[in-house]
């Protein structure tokens, strides 16, 4: 728990964080009505019109006609795309949220005012009502028909992911969670983090179409003796692919053996000494081969203590998850985020009552 200084130093830096974006929105519309002034009637039909009727006042001037150090103004022109408006704006195409969120847009047209923001606001989503949380999701290996709980049936895979897209989550990887965890970056408002254990290869053949499908990405974790080494394994350069895809490959040891527990007739010297290979050789074998820096660990069997995650500090890693139930807000200890488990049998809705991304509680 927050002592009551750092309570009133974390609110205090919130309402900046937002009460900052308020200004530049404030600041922005300004602008954007002394240039609708100089048209006849201008300002009256711009505060008294729909975003559409404001837009139709300076379509001729379509792009950004004001920037300043945090907020730009930009009126959509023809042929625009909101990809291409995040890679110019944020570097990143994928970014597109940022301006449909600031904005609050349903759709994207040409002659629509858009205030985009240059600078993030409310990294930690925080509101005077409550807080942002991200469910990380956690699945191992898919089949047509299951018997085991860790196996999670196809056609209810696919009815999961439908569900998310049709409420309008976005996935996020673990990489944007941490920037989360680390206070650095906003996530959309409605994200979720999809993490798939251990490397099965029916995690290609049955989860991969799905997700493309439905325009998901997820994170794997995978043990590394088994890439390769088994016909139920995935290869690596099924890995390849799915990283040119947008998928993430994260650590989850060498043997996914459980690193709180020693051998029998192990030394203590001999145990630090196998741990840290089990940290180290999977971060060396996932650059080698995808070309990705892991900075997330899988503890196996979600065990861990305090000597793992010091040893997990050291090897560089920044994040390790669990396989305790929770959501993930900013301020949660990123060696110890919690993850949903989703499991089979489903039962009726259950699946839509574990995925949330908003818990209230008044702030004030």
């Amino acid at each position: 728990m927050r002592s009551s200084i750092e309570e009133h130093s974390w609110r205090r830096r919130t309402k900046g964080t937002i009460y900052g974006w308020q200004r530049a929105r404030f600041a922005a519309l300004l602008v954007t009505l002394l240039c609708c002034w100089l048209s006849p009637g201008g300002a009256s039909a711009f505060l008294s019109g729909s975003v559409k009727d404001r837009s139709s006042l300076i379509k001729e001037r379509g792009g950004a006609f004001f920037q300043g150090e945090t907020v730009a103004v930009y009126v959509v022109k023809k042929g625009d795309r909101l990809t291409e408006l995040a890679r110019r704006f944020y570097g990143d195409p994928d970014k597109g949220w940022m301006i449909m969120e600031a904005n609050e847009l349903v759709t994207f047209e040409p002659g629509q005012v858009l205030l985009i923001p240059l600078r993030p606001v409310n990294p930690g989503g925080l509101f005077a009502d409550g807080y942002q949380v991200v469910s990380v999701l956690t699945y191992h290996h898919f089949s047509e028909e299951c018997s085991n709980a860790l196996c999670m049936p196809v056609n209810e895979f696919a009815r999961q992911m439908a569900f998310l897209q049709k409420q309008g989550y976005r996935a996020v990887t673990m990489k944007e969670l941490l920037k989360f965890i680390d206070y650095q970056e906003p996530l959309p408002r409605k994200a979720v983090a999809i993490t798939i254990d251990d490397g099965y290869r029916s995690v290609y053949d049955l989860a991969y179409p799905i997700l493309k499908k439905y325009d998901f990405t997820a994170t794997l974790f995978i043990y590394t003796d088994f890439i390769d080494n088994s016909p139920n394994a995935l290869t690596w350069e099924q890995l390849r692919e799915m990283t040119k895809a947008g998928f993430e490959v994260e650590s989850h040891t060498i043997t996914h053996a459980d690193l709180t527990l020693k051998r029998k007739g192990e030394s203590q010297a001999k145990y630090i000494q196998r741990i840290a290979r089990e940290l180290q050789v999977p971060r060396e074998l996932i650059r080698k081969h995808l070309g990705q820096n892991p900075v997330w660990l899988a503890y196996p069997y979600g065990r861990y203590n305090n000597l793992v995650v010091s040893m997990a500090i050291e090897a560089g890693y920044r994040g390790g998850v669990t396989v305790t139930r929770g959501e993930t807000p900013f301020f949660t200890n990123s060696f110890k985020v919690g993850r949903i488990q989703v499991m089979n049998p489903m039962k009726e809705n259950s699946f839509e009552q574990l995925v949330k991304f908003f818990c209230g509680e008044s702030l004030q």
